[in-house]
Parts: C-alpha cells; sequence; structure tokens
C-alpha cells in the first residue's frame, strides 16, 4: 500500500507540477520552486490580559518564549494597564507592540 501512494505522489507531482506536504504547498514556477505556507488566523481584539500561551503564539511576531515572557511578565506584575506595558515585556519592543496593537483589546 505505501508503494502505491508514493507512485501516486509521483505521478500527481509530474502531472501536475506540484506536491502537497502538511502545512505547506509546493508549486514549480518556471525552474524554481515556490513555497507558500498556510495562512494562520490571528485573533482580533484579544484580551492580553486572559490570553492563554495558544492565543498569544497566534499573534503576529510571537512565538513560544514571548508568550511564556508575556504570561510571565502578567504573574510577577498582574494586568496589564495598558498595551504599552508590554514594552515592559522581554522581545517587545516599540516596532513589535506596533504591530501587536490591531490585534490586541483595549485595556
Amino acid at each position: 500500500m505505501k508503494i502505491a501512494n508514493i507512485l501516486m505522489a509521483v505521478v500527481f507531482t509530474c502531472v501536475f507540477g506540484f506536491s502537497t506536504i502538511p502545512g505547506q504547498v509546493y508549486a514549480k514556477s518556471g525552474s524554481k520552486v515556490v513555497a507558500e505556507k498556510s495562512v494562520k488566523a490571528i485573533p482580533v481584539s484579544l484580551d492580553i490580559n486572559s490570553a492563554n500561551k495558544e492565543l498569544l503564539m497566534q499573534l503576529p511576531g510571537i512565538g513560544s518564549k514571548t508568550a511564556d515572557a508575556i504570561i510571565k511578565y502578567r504573574a510577577a506584575n498582574g494586568d496589564f494597564k495598558s498595551i504599552s506595558d508590554l514594552t515592559g515585556v522581554k522581545g517587545i519592543g516599540d516596532k513589535k507592540l506596533a504591530k501587536l496593537k490591531p490585534f490586541l483589546k483595549k485595556v
């Protein structure tokens, strides 16, 4: 059965000029291979004081470490009084804050 699946993948790749890998689509563009990442949904009006790690990581520019840092900062200092308080979190400066503001609920 595995051989049949591999052969079908090869046939589709040759005939249609693309292959699919979970999370990504590779398409031939002339002699170049172009990769497109799947689009993730970005939450709108996220409450920074109650969001868990998974929700925080959906924000642009927020990865696992920064999400952990936000939660740690919140635990140590209490709720954020304003969105600009996020600059007190390691890894968030003025530029990153500007990218985040459209997705955050006013505090």
